[in-house]
């Protein structure tokens, strides 16, 4: 008797055990995959949109990398089942309580309830955005860049008690570096484009267009006075690129701007923006109309924005966009901007060692004021360094804060100059930092970075991270300063001394030692070593002679050191095999930096 009652309560427990394993199957618990065979089928709405569509197939070829499986795609229109994922809106009552509205364009909610994987988002990617998110979260894959992803092989795939809601910061993030604009890595990691390298955006115009509103080659020699006056005299050439720009009082200038607007606005009557924007440079007009306009306002902003606030009245279903930069981060007194316009807010000025809101207070007075006014921006920042591309510039830590202090302050669109080019220090690294950093500035930014090093440089990544915390420590604790236009020469006395690149040196010694079977993540080491070869070039041309000179004394004659010609050579190449395009933004490749080079060693040699 005592044995047919244990069993019975064996049983029982068995029996009850069960029953909670089928009630939390039917809850929270989907099995995607089991024994490298698909158990779920990958629905969407009978009806989906392209993004649903797309998400559809997406998900269906990640799934078949990591399972080698083959995942059904069905419309909502067939019968529920267990084990199913819901993408987008589709006809099922897990979706029913979902604020599609929070999610805006693109949040996402990844969920799983009555047996079921849910992923869904809002009105533009928001879906798609969930499924890199839940590939990245719940299955480990990473893309670290264009080329380099991390996809894991599994058997076997289950998923329980998920109930994720994500809504990005920024509802506009944007990140210049070449590698950012490939078509998957900005889908992937939730990145905007304007309409950069061939890629679609919203932006018929993006900056700097008044030249070509206003063509000078058409205009200059019949009306002078649509452009700016400098000195008494029309600043106008039809040969030269961005010399002076119009005069903004002009009604003339006006006409044709809107004429021309008009033209490109019938050929790509889609897009949204549409800029009506400075040129580049600081020769704005000194005429006596629009010189009585600034001392009026109190900014060079008295002429630009009642020209575009004229412009956009013209155009109510667009929105024109203006540059507040340079000489015009101001706004001015007395004049808002149309609902219509979007201001482009530069912070060029800016230091790049500590964060704006410490380094400064004129751009945050000019943010301030402009949100007094408005509530349409776009913040550009910047965070490389323009004249020398491939040199060290540690700004890491101030990438944070610069966007948690954009997004207190009411910024809703960030725009990152990076590196136009191909290539350039830590470009990698840094465009997967701004990709995570513009969806949430307030997740775990070590873990990020540790992630990525960990990832592309595999047994090196530790060495990587002492040599990127080793810079900005000392940077930090001998007062070293940074900005945009500077050059490793600047700092040859802080944190690029000899004593401190022997100790970068020996760090990727071992780095490289670390991974010396592993061809490509040596090489991968290699290229953050170049940051240091191209630093130690930078100071031994401006030291010429001496211990750190490129040019030493032999038989009472100056040549060239035979270890400066090596590293020239060795960097040279490496920008070869990386495909850099520049040295310094806009100019000089990397043979002609070799060959301009050359020339200064035999020049001094003579």
């Amino acid at each position: 008797m005592k044995t047919k009652i244990k069993s019975l309560t064996y049983l029982t427990i068995a029996f009850i055990a069960m029953a909670l394993f089928f009630a939390s199957c039917q809850s929270d618990s989907v099995t995607v995959c089991r024994n490298g065979k698909a158990v779920s089928r990958i629905v969407i709405p009978s009806n989906p949109t392209e993004v649903e569509r797309h998400s559809s197939i997406v998900l269906q070829n990640y799934l078949k990398q990591i399972t080698g499986a083959g995942f059904e795609i069905v419309s909502d229109d067939k019968p529920a089942k267990n084990n199913d994922i819901n993408l987008g809106k589709v006809n099922r009552p897990e979706t029913d309580e979902i604020d599609f509205a929070e999610l805006e364009e693109d949040g996402f909610v990844i969920l799983t309830k009555n047996g079921r994987l849910t992923i869904a988002g809002g009105s533009e990617k928001g879906t798609l955005y969930g499924v890199y998110n839940f590939l990245e979260k719940y299955l480990d894959c990473r893309k670290y860049t264009s080329k380099i992803s991390v996809i894991p092989a599994r058997f076997n795939i289950a998923v329980n008690n998920i109930n994720d809601k994500e809504i990005p910061v920024f509802q506009f993030r944007e990140v210049l570096y070449r590698d950012a604009y490939n078509p998957e890595y900005m889908e992937w990691h939730g990145l905007d484009n304007h309409g950069s390298y061939n890629q679609k955006g919203d932006w018929g115009l993006w900056c700097h267009t008044t030249h070509r509103l206003v063509p000078p080659q058409d205009y200059c020699a019949s009306h002078p006075e649509y452009y700016s006056m400098i000195n008494g005299k029309r600043l106008c050439s039809a040969e030269e690129h961005n010399v002076g720009d119009i005069c903004f009082s002009s009604e003339g200038a006006l006409d044709v701007a809107y004429k021309n607007l008009m033209e490109l606005m019938d050929e790509k009557p889609e897009l949204t923006y549409w800029s009506v924007s400075q040129m580049d440079n600081a020769q704005y007009c000194q005429c006596p109309k629009c010189h009585t306009a600034y001392e009026e306002s109190g900014s060079t902003q008295g002429t630009i924005l009642p020209f575009v606030n004229k412009m956009a009245k013209r155009f109510p279903d667009k929105i024109i966009s203006t540059l507040s930069y340079w000489y015009s981060t101001r706004p001015p007194k007395g004049i808002k901007p149309e609902k219509n316009v979007n201001i482009l807010l530069c912070n060029i000025g800016s230091p790049r060692h500590i964060p704006i809101e410490e380094g400064d207070s004129t751009f945050c007075a000019d943010l301030e004021a402009w949100r007094k006014i408005h509530d349409n921006f776009l913040i550009w920042d910047y965070v490389i360094q323009f004249s020398n591309l491939i040199a060290p510039f540690p700004n890491l830590r101030t990438l944070q804060p610069n966007l948690q202090y954009l997004h207190k302050n009411g910024v809703t669109a960030v725009f990152e100059q990076a590196n136009r080019e191909t290539g350039g220090e830590f470009c990698e690294l840094k465009a997967y930092i701004f990709a995570k950093l513009m969806w949430d500035p307030y997740q775990d930014l070590d873990a990020v970075i540790d992630d990525f090093l960990n990832g592309y440089y595999g047994y090196a990544g530790k060495y990587i991270r002492e040599y990127i915390d080793l810079m900005h420590n000392t940077m930090e604790k001998t007062g070293a300063k940074l900005n945009i236009f500077g050059r490793p020469w600047d700092n040859r006395n802080t944190f690029l001394t000899e004593e401190m690149i022997d100790k970068y040196y020996a760090i990727f010694d071992k780095a490289e030692e670390a991974v010396k079977d592993y061809p490509d993540q040596q090489f991968r080491v290699k290229t953050v070593r170049m940051q240091i070869d191209y630093a130690v070039l930078d100071i031994a041309k401006e030291e010429v002679t001496g211990k750190r000179g490129a040019l030493e004394e032999k038989d009472g004659k100056l040549e060239p050191k035979r270890e400066i010609k090596d590293l020239l050579k060795s960097v040279i190449a490496l920008c070869d095999l990386n495909g850099v395009t520049r040295i310094h933004e806009w100019h000089t490749p990397p043979r002609e930096y070799m060959k301009k080079y050359n020339e200064f060693l035999e020049e001094n040699c003579k």
